[in-house]
């Protein structure tokens, strides 16, 4: 299987009643007429339809036709930054170009829940539909691509270590609740940025299960998905991913597996020398 790899990034509540109408007295005096037994009105229960068959593997397959954009540091270039780290480092203007690039063209930025429920469901979607996600955690998430995404009415994700949570240049339990508040999918990175497919004993619960958990305390609602450090997972991989409750994850470019595409939706990753029209160019290329 083909592999590539990220920059590896520093350092992831549960959620009634019904009373029943107290009949009201009668305050007349009573008659020696016989008393008439009305019956009580009924109301028919609503109607209600069958739940969505999910779709098999084959047919979501088939649904994954929708372009996924990987971002990571939203920032201008450093003079330590390698040559790898500036191939996933946009500069801020740079990063407006593309998303501007993307409304101009007739993209359509959709939100996860959107995406899954096109895949698992057949739920339509608009026009050239695009999803934008953010990996790591860093606080340009926040300082620069939230104005940008409010401005232009993009919704997006974001996929957090939680090592790094709180911690200088990294997102705040607080901006992540802003996030979310804002429309934004938050979904889990691991702890701290471990490959899966190299994960054994204790390092399942400790990558997979307590950063999903950790991320709905704060958030206060579950959590459904994640993205895989460095874009890596292996077949052997997938039922833990399954186990720990998660819905769907994210992987790079590999060939989603037959089996559980839900589990390795495809990503791209637009370098910083992409503008706007090439950007749109290799959309159209890619999906």
């Amino acid at each position: 299987m083909r592999r590539r790899t990220l920059l590896a990034a520093a350092g992831a509540a549960l959620l009634g009643a019904c009373s029943s109408p107290v009949a009201e007295r009668s305050t007349a005096p009573r008659t020696s007429r016989p008393r008439t037994t009305v019956p009580s009105p009924t109301t028919a229960p609503a109607p209600t339809s069958a739940p969505p068959t999910p779709a098999t593997a084959e047919e979501v397959l088939a649904r994954s036709t929708v372009p996924v954009l990987c971002f990571h540091q939203l920032r201008e270039f450093r003079a330590d930054d390698s040559a790898y780290a500036r191939t996933i480092i946009t500069p801020p203007a740079m990063f407006r170009a593309q998303l501007q690039g993307l409304r101009d063209g007739g993209r359509t930025p959709i939100g996860v829940p959107d995406l899954l429920d096109h895949l698992q469901f057949g739920a339509p979607l608009p026009d050239r539909p695009v999803l934008l996600t953010f990996d790591d955690g860093s606080a340009t998430h926040h300082s620069v691509a939230l104005p940008v995404l409010r401005e232009f009415g993009f919704p997006a994700a974001f996929f957090p270590m939680t090592v790094v949570l709180g911690k200088p240049d990294w997102l705040s339990p607080d901006q992540l609740r802003e996030l979310d508040a804002a429309g934004m999918t938050i979904g889990a990175h691991s702890w701290d940025h471990q490959r899966v497919d190299r994960l054994t004993g204790d390092q399942w619960v400790e990558q997979l299960d307590r950063p999903r958990a950790e991320l709905a305390g704060i958030l206060g609602h579950p959590v459904e998905t994640m993205a895989y450090p460095h874009g890596m997972w292996s077949p052997e991989a997938l039922p833990r991913v399954a186990t720990a409750g998660y819905r769907a994850a994210f992987q790079l470019a590999d060939p989603q597996d037959p089996a559980h595409p839900l589990l390795t939706v495809r990503r791209i990753m637009p370098p910083p020398t992409w503008d706007g029209p090439t950007l749109l160019a290799q959309l159209d290329a890619w999906s």
